[in-house]
């Protein structure tokens, strides 16, 4: 029986698009294009997520790279969340959840930046624990993760439900032992949650 809900964060709670998000940041196509691919798909990105780098240390070896953008890196690096928004039904699935008695968990690859912001994201005071890849030192889909999640909370893999838009993720759940759906969107979610008696049938 499942007793909790574990979402990842990035394009299933809210959305998270560094293609649009740039463009804020800068006018210049060139400059966008190029602390696009040297920061948001850079390894040092990846090593935020990991927990190996601090912000500032990222920032130095990605302005290494292109100095003459220096500024915008940092911009773009200090304001990234902003651009965090709700997807729209899904704070709406996480309060009924809750009122119906699940615990809620989010387990996300992300910086230590989240403790930044997390408390202006109101559903994000429904949840009874985070699992943070960088505060961890473990990235999915490590299924080493998926395991600190039941110990932190003393809860069982085969209670909870985890919702990612990565199959590689919900493969590497699966194999820890929890039960896993791919994120298609918040209309397919919701009837999937219905169809599986977690939400009520409308």
């Amino acid at each position: 029986m499942i007793k909790n809900i574990v979402f990842d964060m990035g394009n299933v709670l809210l959305e998270y698009n560094p293609e649009r998000y740039i463009k804020t940041v800068t006018t210049d196509e060139v400059a966008a294009g190029s602390v696009l691919e040297e920061l948001f798909h850079s390894d040092e990105w990846r090593m935020l997520d990991a927990g190996a780098i601090t912000e500032d240390e990222a920032v130095t070896r990605v302005c290494a790279r292109i100095p003459q953008y220096a500024g915008i890196v940092e911009k773009a690096l200090d304001n990234w969340h902003n651009d965090l928004t709700p997807i729209e039904g899904m704070p709406e699935i996480v309060s009924e959840l809750k009122k119906r008695g699940y615990k809620i968990y989010l387990l996300s690859n992300t910086s230590m930046y989240f403790y930044n912001f997390k408390d202006r994201v109101d559903m994000f005071r429904l949840f009874d624990g985070f699992i943070i890849s960088a505060k961890e030192k473990l990235v999915k889909p490590d299924i080493l993760i998926f395991e600190r999640l039941c110990a932190r909370y003393h809860i069982k893999a085969n209670e909870c439900l985890f919702i990612d838009d990565l199959q590689t993720n919900i493969d590497s759940c699966e194999k820890a032992g929890l039960h896993g759906h791919l994120f298609l969107g918040e209309e397919d979610l919701h009837e999937y949650l219905q169809s599986i008696d977690i939400l009520q049938k409308t």
